[in-house]
């Protein structure tokens, strides 16, 4: 039951995203905060019915510990320039 109420949030969540950007030329960026998002994203992505493109990034406030340090540090950057772009970050 909770995964037909999960999809159909993620369908919402899919089409006003699509209203929200239709008609104009924005550019529109998934990145995705790997790994935990990668699902999540692909789900969404299923969802939106606009031209978008995705890239993804792997940041971490843990480093070497099981507690956050409060700092984010960015593991692997974006594979492309996001000038100009739209980005929606994915996490």
């Amino acid at each position: 039951m909770a995964g037909g109420i999960q999809q159909n949030k993620v369908a919402q969540l899919g089409k006003q995203i699509s209203e929200d950007y239709r008609g104009e030329d924005k550019n529109l960026i998934l990145i995705a905060i790997l790994k935990g998002s990668v699902v999540f994203l692909s789900d969404l992505m299923r969802n939106i019915d606009i031209d978008l493109s995705i890239d993804f990034m792997v940041v971490s406030s843990y480093g070497a510990g099981t507690e956050s340090s409060g700092t984010v540090t960015e593991r692997s950057g974006l594979s492309r320039d996001i000038t100009g772009k739209h980005l929606l970050i994915v996490e």
